[in-house]
């Protein structure tokens, strides 16, 4: 017996989201990853004996689970990878957090830097200047562009550096918020089992896109 299903595409528009639509992302990732841990139902709706049987093909124990995976994603990066037997992707794990958490660590710096020069910059008619300790920092950024500085350029790029240093930060929480959940997703998916009853088929039509479904019993 078959069956169909025809779900008709809907057409969306691109909305931009608000400056900490980032922030409310990993949220939204963390608040999945959370409810996964507590969950109590089954991993796979296969049974066992075929669960533990693809495992096994697989090369990995039959207690290997989603949560479990999930735990280890979180206690280390990589680790989740590492438990699914995933290993190629370890290296793409730590170069993305090495990448963005270096770009916090030189962004930082030039925040310092340049907030420093500035607040020496902006009392430099003050006797005795109250931040007279980074005059160094500032005489560095002189030598640097080749020239005075004005205090109020000194302050944009010191705004700037601040927004890339926080920008560098959530994107080391995002990131590392996406390996876990592909960490998550990869060990359910190391069960699934791809049968020929079931098929999908998409088309164009007249409004859209349209998607069937097709199951047999």
């Amino acid at each position: 017996m078959s069956s169909w299903l025809s779900l008709p595409a809907r057409n969306t528009r691109h909305r931009s989201g608000p400056p900490y639509s980032s922030l409310r992302f990993v949220f939204l990732i963390a608040l999945f990853i959370g409810g996964s841990l507590g969950f109590s139902a089954p991993t796979s709706a296969q049974p066992d004996s075929t669960r533990r049987a693809i495992l096994r093909a697989k090369g990995l124990p039959p207690t290997h689970t989603p949560r479990r995976a999930v735990i280890r994603a979180l206690a280390a990066p990589g680790w989740g990878q590492f438990y699914n037997r995933q290993y190629y992707k370890m290296p793409f794990v730590y170069a993305g957090l090495a990448g963005l958490t270096a770009a916090v660590i030189v962004s930082n710096d030039r925040y310092l830097l340049y907030r420093h020069a500035a607040l020496y910059k902006q009392n430099e008619g003050t006797t005795p200047n109250p931040y007279a300790q980074f005059e160094d920092e500032y005489r560095r950024l002189e030598s640097q562009i080749g020239g005075e500085i004005r205090a109020n350029v000194l302050r944009q790029q010191r705004d700037k550096f601040r927004r890339y240093r926080d920008l560098s930060v959530v994107g080391v929480g995002l990131f590392y918020a996406l390996s876990v959940l592909d960490a998550y997703v990869s060990a359910h998916l190391l069960t699934f089992d791809v049968d020929e009853n079931l098929s999908m088929h998409v088309a164009p039509a007249s409004h859209g896109i349209t998607a069937r479904l097709r199951w047999r019993l």
